[in-house]
């Protein structure tokens, strides 16, 4: 992924020998959205049946991603807020070379022709990055994100919030829009930010990030703490429809961030020695609000309950070993709902997620939330009663944070499960594996997990990164993964589709389970649309089989079918659906070649594309 456009040499390879021959693709690729000049766009969401696509435009660099409960999921003490903690995570959690440039993109920013900002651009003329978002209480602050269902905008909170708003005028273009869901019928799920508020020459917002169900603003749960009702947030990630009833999953504030007073949370740029005071002085007008965090709960929202604007709590914080240390007193823990089924044969449903256990340390580790046995009679009475858990909360097997006594991973979490009770989700390694801190997929069954690997498919070498973002009801799941092996530095990677166990359409894809869609989109025509397109990255899947992706897009087609062919033009990242269609698998050649890449902006090639995978963090 990446932010701007991309300009190639065309005189740095000459492809030579290629055959050409037309066939039908497996996939056809429409293109959904063309951001403008300097933006990149992705389909981040499509509906069961494959009709609807849920679009969304990135500016620049988020910074912080915004749908996630904790920032990078590795972030419990609330320290993220300034280039130094920027790279002190990529130091520590990434291992690039480049480190600098990757955090300065994600604090300052990238200039419009694509390179990256940094603390000597005076005027920061930048779009994107963390700093903007700190600097609004002085400056105002326009969108980075933007989203749409076929087409059209959706911007629930640009007209206002909920409450007692801050004093002012609400501009719809500073809100921060993500989808995380989209149903048949084009009703959509996700998280917005509050629109800032300007009151003579101050601009505050309403909260950080709530989550909305179509036109509802999400709220947390009733509390006495003043805070949490004014300023707290919400995440939603979806919605499932049990009994005729929708019942929309995330997460909800239920407590103050620990540790308020210790001057790192107060983020860089921000002027306040420390957030304390918004405990003090609950207020709009008090700069600390703005940037006050919170301890977020797995969460439900219930429509046909009496507030059904509020979050219902659905689990509790737990302690993982009894391990117990000072850390707990500064570190905020935080739990969500990620993806919920009905398993086949079942009549309640299953959510998967993650929360996080104190082992010395806060570490965020996959979950499964199982209904309990008299499920119905439960969410009946969790409308007046918030005590009840209808849920029982256990870790998914197989995928320990400690082994022999040693921590291996710095977190897990269940990204998705389908009705067939499979759950996908992410290990992070704590260890370098290959000159990187691998980012491996995981498939769990009842009591069985398995991390892909080579015995599974080439595509899972050893070290290698990838995301999982969905899996669909025939066992299909997609994402995106290494496709080099580059040691200290972000790896290019392509979207890619697995199909696990007994997925029916196996035998479509010539029994072999792991693709590059690159090599399913490939119908051999060097002229024809489908090789004006490269799979970046695919973030849902329908169950029959179409997908919503970001691709590398060439106007008029790329010099050959070959995975790595140059774009004569410019390159954009558009947003694109993959409709699958009978035809023939053409793998791509990859052509070993020297590519030169004009502009001077190594940081957004290498490092925009890490930066706007990251953006897009999966949601379900």
């Amino acid at each position: 992924m990446q932010f701007n456009t991309i300009k190639l040499s065309a005189t740095a390879i000459m492809v030579i020998g290629i055959p050409f021959c037309v066939n039908a693709a497996v996939y056809n690729v429409t293109l959904e959205t063309v951001a403008v000049t300097g933006q990149s766009s992705a389909a981040t969401a499509i509906s069961p049946d494959g009709s609807q696509v849920a679009t969304e435009v990135l500016i620049g660099p988020v910074g912080l991603h915004y749908s996630e409960e904790m920032p990078y999921m590795v972030d419990e003490e609330h320290i993220i807020n300034s280039y130094k903690t920027l790279k002190t995570y990529c130091d520590n959690h990434l291992g690039y070379n480049t480190c600098n440039s990757w955090a300065a993109g994600q604090w300052y920013g990238l200039k419009a022709e694509g390179t990256i900002c940094d603390a000597e651009d005076s005027n920061q003329v930048c779009y994107g990055g963390l700093k903007k978002e700190i600097n609004a209480w002085n400056d105002g602050y326009i969108s980075n994100i933007t989203a749409a269902v076929n087409g059209t905008k959706t911007n629930p909170f640009g007209a206002g919030v909920s409450g007692t708003p801050p004093l002012g005028s609400a501009n719809p273009d500073s809100t921060n829009v993500v989808i995380n869901q989209i149903l048949n019928s084009g009703s959509t799920v996700g998280v917005s930010s509050s629109p800032y508020f300007q009151n003579e020459s101050v601009y505050a917002r309403a909260f950080k990030v709530r989550g909305f169900n179509d036109t509802m603003e999400l709220l947390p749960p009733f509390s006495s703490n003043q805070l949490i009702p004014l300023i707290g947030q919400s995440i939603a990630h979806g919605a499932i429809i049990f009994s005729g009833i929708k019942i929309t999953f995330g997460s909800a504030s239920i407590n103050n961030m620990a540790d308020p007073n210790n001057g790192k949370k107060a983020p860089e740029g921000s002027m306040l020695e420390n957030l304390s005071s918004c405990i003090m002085n609950v207020s709009y007008t008090d700069r600390a609000c703005q940037y006050f965090q919170f301890a977020n709960q797995a969460a439900i929202w219930v429509d046909s309950y009496t507030n059904p604007e509020n979050a219902r709590i659905i689990a509790d914080f737990q302690t993982g070993t009894g391990n117990s240390s000072i850390k707990s007193t500064t570190n905020t823990p935080q739990a969500s709902v990620k993806s919920a089924s009905i398993l086949t044969g079942e009549t309640a449903p299953m959510m998967v997620g993650f929360n996080t256990y104190n082992d010395n340390d806060f570490y965020v580790r996959a979950v499964k939330y199982t209904p309990i046995l008299d499920f119905a009679t439960c969410l009946t009475n969790l409308n007046t009663n918030a005590s009840l858990r209808c849920w029982t909360m256990s870790l998914i097997p197989g995928i320990d944070l400690r082994q022999n006594g040693n921590i291996i991973y710095s977190y897990t979490v269940a990204n998705d499960i389908n009705t067939n009770g499979i759950v996908v989700g992410i290990v992070k390694n704590s260890r370098r594996s290959n000159g990187a801190y691998a980012e491996t997929v995981f498939i769990n069954e009842g009591n069985s997990t398995t991390l892909l690997g080579m015995s599974q498919s080439a595509l899972f070498f050893p070290g290698y990164n990838a995301t999982v973002a969905a899996i669909n009801n025939n066992n299909e799941l997609v994402g995106k993964v290494d496709v080099e092996t580059a040691r200290n530095r972000s790896r290019r990677q392509r979207g890619y589709i697995y199909l696990h166990g007994s997925a029916p359409n196996l035998t479509d894809l010539n029994n072999k389970r792991g693709w590059l869609l690159d090599d399913l989109t490939n119908d051999g025509n060097s002229m024809g649309n489908n090789n004006q397109f490269r799979i970046a990255e695919a973030f849902d899947i329908a169950d029959n089989g179409n997908i919503a992706a970001s691709a590398f897009y060439c106007v008029g087609g790329y010099n050959s079918t070959v995975q790595n062919a140059l774009c004569n033009g410019t390159e954009e990242l558009v947003a694109v659906k993959l409709t699958r269609v009978t035809g023939d698998i053409i793998p791509r050649v990859y052509k070993v070649s020297n590519v030169s890449r004009s502009g001077g902006s190594i940081g957004f090639i290498g490092l925009g594309l890490f930066a706007f995978a990251c953006a897009f963090c999966r949601k379900k």
